[in-house]
């Protein structure tokens, strides 16, 4: 069922059918240095009438992170790895906008999305899927003692991080009016490369933040205890009729519309190519090797062919 949220003029968090209220991000005012993992917001891109997007430059474990401001609310999406990151984000959400009450949306469980909230202005009122806030539980405190164990970087990046609750649940559908005729849609289509992955739609400017859904041209992996590899393609099916102009991933660069179709064809090919070998006795791995040699010369603008051995494993793996 979809659910509609609405900030009211003169109230805090008044929301249609559901208040808020209760929201505690603690405001992070400690001066910021600059990390590999700490989002940078040099460059600043307005991308439409309504939506700024900080990109995450390449950098690994940066997202993608997008600010919509309407006249009575600011939506963020993504707000980077750690408490720094957060007030980077918080920091130039504020700048762009006069408003006091501020939306968040995260792609999904991982470190680099959800972490820099407890940095965010305390109005700020965090909306998952229902599958996403399970992620979270469950997954996201293991990847953070993963994260930190890899390199002095990452463990400063998260030094002192605490997983806030989300705010508000829902399920497959909601709508967010931040004012002024910029109405958001959130959709979540159940488990696919994560459980909770999120697709957000600014309506007016016809702009799509695919989070995990599209991959910029990149072969993706997922984390091998949730990724529905087959639900992710027929997905990716279901952003089309949206219609975008301006699509941006998680990681990786803003694209067109024309990315929707472009992955689809793609990955598809891949799919059936590996079923094809599956049925003819070849293994998962010699699989994996014949076709990364086989896409990597065919789609050369395509980045990561070493995903293509993940990738073709989870193939093996879909039922017959």
């Amino acid at each position: 069922m979809e659910r509609r949220f609405q900030i009211m003029a003169g109230t805090a968090a008044a929301l249609v059918w559901l208040s808020a209220a209760g929201a505690t991000h603690a405001q992070q005012s400690a001066p910021v240095t600059p990390t590999p993992f700490t989002v940078q917001d040099q460059i600043v891109r307005k991308l439409s009438d309504h939506v700024w997007e900080i990109p995450d430059l390449s950098k690994p474990g940066n997202p993608n992170v997008v600010i919509v401001v309407g006249t009575r609310a600011t939506l963020i999406v993504d707000c980077g790895m750690g408490p720094r990151s957060g007030a980077v984000v918080a920091r130039k959400a504020q700048a762009l906008s006069g408003n006091t009450q501020f939306y968040l949306v995260t792609s999904d469980f991982r470190p680099e999305h959800i972490t820099g909230a407890m940095s965010l202005p305390p109005q700020t009122v965090w909306i998952v899927p229902a599958g996403q806030k399970e992620d979270i539980h469950n997954i996201t405190p293991v990847y953070i003692s993963t994260f930190s164990a890899r390199s002095a970087d990452l463990a400063d990046t998260l030094k002192g991080v605490k997983v806030l609750e989300p705010d508000i649940t829902f399920d497959r559908d909601a709508t967010i009016d931040l004012g002024g005729g910029v109405i958001v849609k959130l959709y979540w289509f159940g488990p696919a490369l994560t459980n909770g992955d999120v697709a957000v739609f600014i309506e007016p400017d016809q702009v799509l933040y695919s989070g995990n859904f599209l991959n910029s041209k990149t072969y993706p992996s997922g984390p091998r205890q949730v990724a529905n590899f087959d639900a992710w393609l027929e997905d990716i099916d279901k952003l089309e009729p949206l219609h975008p102009k301006i699509v941006i991933p998680n990681h990786g660069d803003v694209r067109d519309g024309s990315l929707i179709t472009d992955e689809r064809l793609v990955l598809r090919e891949l799919q059936s190519r590996a079923r094809e070998l599956r049925a003819q006795g070849v293994s998962a791995e010699d699989a994996g090797s014949m076709l990364v040699a086989e896409f990597d010369p065919k789609h050369p603008d395509w980045k990561g062919p070493s995903g293509i051995l993940s990738l073709v494993r989870r193939f093996y793996e879909e039922p017959q």
